[in-house]
């Protein structure tokens, strides 16, 4: 007599129903290790997002970087810096960058009446706000004009207004800085991203702390000097910045004499870089969350073995009254299965109802995807069935007639 698949499931759900204390010690192995699972794929999940939402608010990922690598030791003595002339070369033989923007930074006193408050000052292009995509939120930020004609004027961060003059709008007003009267033109959109519990609520709170005059005004009324150590190029898209970045590479080795003295990042290089770091993290994390489901398949294959014995004459007659020996093994295997799927669903429930509980205790939202809960479900179904395979061999092995004298 043959069994057929619906009833292999049937007596699997009684002899799970039957020993409830045995089967619920069995899954728990199982629940812990899809919870485990589900966790840390959501946990990696949210890092992306949390990585791509960085790449986007700095300025997008056809964003180039150049700035001095202060880890080279420069025994040619090579310049850390630019001069106007050298990125004016630069920049004529790149016509394919869409935005260019050298910048000079110091750290100076903003004064207005008996406030101050000291920060970092940048001598920029109007290229600046297109390449990092911020703007003014009042007033204007710097152009073309303000760049020929070396104006004395500053664009502030939210930070500086709020030191200086509070709530009030202060464009028109002026301020001192390093002595010289600079008239407020703008104030920048305030820029925020939900940090992941370090040092503040605020991951972009640093660039609410700037402010932005002329690149020509830091230059010809600042300290007369034109060393500039950084520059940013935006390029027409993410497709091209890599080409791009490797021509700026060989632009500025040919101009340092082949010194790798700075350092050229492509924002969409740098996201492929940390994505394939964060699939190294998830790939470990997951090896570790499978061992421990599977340390509870080998939990569940001994009390298989065990149950085989307890079962041995029931066996037996099952043999004697018609049923193969194939019957007998996929009877033992869906058994399995289903005590491991059950486990992996519970596990599943389980793990998406911490997810708020752990996002909140780590100031970090965790994602959850229809993806990660097929991989824990096919996860937990596959080690039930590499744990079920061996005792329901075992099991279909068993000779009838001594399975019948078996007491």
């Amino acid at each position: 007599m043959a069994i057929s698949l619906k009833e292999s499931i049937i007596v699997g759900f009684s002899d799970f129903w039957s020993r409830k204390i045995r089967s619920i010690v069995t899954i728990i192995g199982i629940v812990l290790g899809t919870m485990s699972i589900i966790v840390v794929l959501a946990l990696m999940k949210g890092i992306n997002k949390k990585t791509m939402d960085w790449m986007m608010e700095r300025g997008g990922l056809s964003k180039i970087d150049i700035y001095p690598d202060w880890s080279y030791d420069n025994k040619t003595n090579a310049k850390k810096y630019f001069t106007l002339k050298e990125l004016k070369l630069i920049r004529s033989l790149i016509p394919e960058a869409k935005y260019f923007n050298p910048q000079i930074r110091h750290w100076v006193r903003h004064s207005y009446k008996d406030k101050e408050y000291r920060t970092s000052i940048y001598g920029v292009l109007p290229d600046f706000s297109r390449i990092e995509e911020w703007s003014a939120e009042s007033g204007r930020f710097i152009n073309e004009f303000d760049i020929n004609q070396s104006n004395d004027v500053i664009v502030i961060g939210t930070k500086i207004r709020e030191e200086l003059f509070g709530n009030r709008d202060p464009v028109g007003e002026f301020i001192t800085v390093h002595s010289r009267r600079l008239q407020v033109i703008g104030i920048m959109k305030h820029r925020f991203m939900k940090n992941s519990g370090i040092g503040g609520d605020n991951a972009l709170r640093y660039m609410n702390r700037r402010s932005f005059i002329p690149l020509s005004t830091m230059i010809h009324k600042g300290t007369g000097e034109d060393n500039i150590r950084s520059f940013s190029v935006k390029a027409k898209d993410a497709e091209s910045a890599p080409e791009l970045r490797e021509k700026l590479e060989s632009i500025i080795l040919n101009l340092r004499h082949g010194a790798p003295v700075f350092k050229v990042e492509s924002a969409q290089e740098r996201a492929s870089e940390m994505a394939e770091s964060q699939k190294t993290f998830q790939m470990i994390f997951f090896i570790i969350s499978t061992i421990s489901l599977l340390v509870g398949g080998i939990v569940i294959a001994n009390i298989m073995l065990a149950t085989i014995q307890e079962r041995t004459r029931e066996i037996g007659i099952r043999l004697a009254v018609g049923a193969r020996r194939r019957d007998i093994f996929l009877q033992f295997l869906v058994q399995t299965i289903l005590v491991t799927t059950i486990g992996g669903i519970f596990g599943i429930i389980l793990g998406l109802s911490l997810l708020d509980i752990v996002s909140k205790y780590l100031e970090f939202d965790l994602i959850a995807g229809i993806e990660m809960i097929l991989i824990a479900l096919t996860v937990s179904a596959g080690v039930g069935l590499l744990s079920g395979i061996i005792p329901a061999i075992v099991a279909s092995k068993l000779n009838p007639v001594d399975t019948l004298r078996y007491e």
